[in-house]
């Protein structure tokens, strides 16, 4: 299940599970089950709403952020997402604002001009000694591949919404901005796991 269908969650109540949660009820309620059914979607729905809206990105968010800039080499990239056992890092410009994401995709993507290898095949190439299809990344900079521009969210921006952001564009990690696209902090799907649960 996607993070993204908390929204469309239903709940299957019966007229059974309403008639014995009535009986568990102390003292006498007059009300049918169809009355009980209709006020308890409504409330349900409502705290739907408020929970979507409840936790926001910058309660969640990773403050600490490991980034690379656009100079950096593709080497040195490599070695801090080595280090650190991270798939992506964000990008930043010399004035300390997001400029892109660089991510394993983006390596893979730019391996072979004629379409994107496989981590397999990456690992095939390798094995059978038949050169690095990597080796000339030495020569390149985080900008020469990064993804850009950037997606990002906001730090008010509701979890729920980030989710959404997440699955809409398929990535596993999302950097948090302020208005001057400063970077702020970092989230991961991991995050969300925890946030949800």
């Amino acid at each position: 299940m996607k993070l993204s269908s908390l929204n469309e969650c239903t709940l299957a109540i019966t007229d059974e599970d309403i008639v014995q949660a009535m009986k568990k009820i102390p003292g006498y309620l007059d009300i049918t089950p169809s009355d009980f059914m209709e006020v308890y979607l409504v409330a349900f729905t409502h705290a739907m709403s408020r929970l979507k809206n409840a936790i926001k990105a910058n309660q969640i968010m990773t403050q600490t952020v490991i980034a690379v800039y656009e100079d950096t080499t593709l080497l040195d990239a490599v070695k801090k997402m080595a280090v650190h056992e991270i798939s992506g890092l964000p990008v930043l410009k010399a004035d300390q604002t997001i400029s892109g994401v660089i991510s394993e995709k983006d390596f893979l993507k730019h391996m072979n001009d004629d379409k994107a290898p496989s981590f397999m095949r990456v690992v095939l190439q390798c094995m059978e000694n038949s050169g690095c299809i990597a080796a000339d990344f030495k020569k390149l900079s985080v900008a020469d591949i990064m993804s850009s521009p950037p997606i990002t969210v906001r730090g008010e921006m509701p979890v729920l919404e980030v989710a959404n952001t997440m699955d809409q564009f398929n990535i596993n990690r999302v950097p948090v901005i302020e208005n001057d696209l400063k970077l702020v902090g970092i989230i991961a799907r991991s995050d969300l796991v925890k946030a949800m649960c």
